[in-house]
């Protein structure tokens, strides 16, 4: 949905000692319907908000930002950042190792006790909070996403993924229903793509989706697709507990294991939306077709593996 570049910096006399060498920028994307995407379902402004907002009140880590702007009529937006290279980028057709999960959702537990139930930021102006579930992704548009996706990709799926996909398309509206409270600012697109791994470091970019919603949200999306189905098997409930247990340190309380294990299974779902969706409202690429199915696939694995179908009324 955007155009990220490096700019590689030349100066004219003497260099401050703190003048980075190169930046990174993210623009609008050069493709008309994932631009338009971005501005009319407000992931430009919902990323460009973030890092003016949100992002020094939380010790999630992200790149700083030299510049955030964007036109409130237009909603072009600019953001330059610094390089965090020799950092690499993930790849959620590899996914990540067991430790780098560990560091990953303890990044997530930084930003969800950071914001939990904060009545204040869900009041801001700028902040979306969305009605339902999930935000963005409206019945209509999932219903019309799916027939797109089922036409062109099912014949290449295992036939148990679509009939679990089938039945969250059949039954979204209820699954979409507004949640009670505990409620926490989420990333909402928190994966192996959108993170830079050094060494015990994490850093987490792409803010692009992030809106305040119900807890779970990032984890249950973070842990479907990091691994291949055996090792998520073997490790998804570990990784749960310390992800519970990093929520509680930071201070999070009235939220005992088995809550977050419920809403666990609630947005195991929320995959399915994102990648079903994203078929039809951002830039086609083979590697876009490949990464949309392997996010389905996993995404019903795990609804399937956790029993989350019985949250789904028919």
């Amino acid at each position: 949905l955007g155009e990220p570049r490096r700019f590689t910096l030349q100066y004219e006399g003497p260099a401050p000692a703190d003048a980075p060498a190169s930046v990174v920028g993210k623009f609008p994307s050069d493709n008309k319907v994932a631009c338009a995407s971005g501005k009319d379902m407000g992931f430009y402004r919902s990323e460009v908000m973030f890092y003016r907002e949100a992002a020094h009140k939380t010790e999630i880590k992200t790149p700083k930002v030299y510049a955030a702007e964007i036109d409130p009529e237009t909603h072009d937006f600019v953001l330059l950042f610094e390089d965090l290279a020799p950092a690499l980028a993930g790849d959620h057709m590899q996914g990540c190792s067991v430790e780098n999960a560990r560091l990953a959702l303890a990044e997530a537990a930084k930003l969800h006790s950071a914001f939990w139930n904060d009545t204040d930021l869900m009041n801001q102006d700028w902040m979306y909070v969305p009605e339902g579930a999930q935000g963005f992704y409206t019945t209509e548009l999932m219903e019309s996403s799916w027939d797109h996706f089922e036409k062109t990709y099912a014949h290449r799926m295992d036939p148990q993924v679509i009939k679990v996909c089938d039945k969250f398309i059949r039954n979204h509206a209820a699954w979409n229903a507004p949640r009670d409270m505990p409620k926490c600012y989420s990333h909402n697109d928190f994966r192996v793509d959108n993170m830079l791994f050094e060494g015990e470091s994490v850093a987490v970019v792409d803010w692009q989706t992030s809106n305040f919603l119900g807890s779970g949200m990032d984890v249950a999306y973070f842990l479907g697709g990091a691994f291949d189905r055996e090792t998520r098997r073997a490790h998804e409930t570990d990784l749960l507990h310390e992800y519970h247990d990093n929520l509680v340190a930071r201070g999070v309380d009235g939220y005992d294991f088995d809550h977050l294990l419920a809403d666990y299974r609630h947005y195991s779902f929320a995959v399915l939306a994102v990648a079903i969706a994203a078929t039809v409202i951002v830039k086609q690429t083979d590697r876009g077709d490949h990464l949309f199915m392997k996010m389905v696939t996993d995404g019903a694995y795990q609804a399937i593996d956790n029993d989350a179908l019985d949250v789904l009324p028919s």
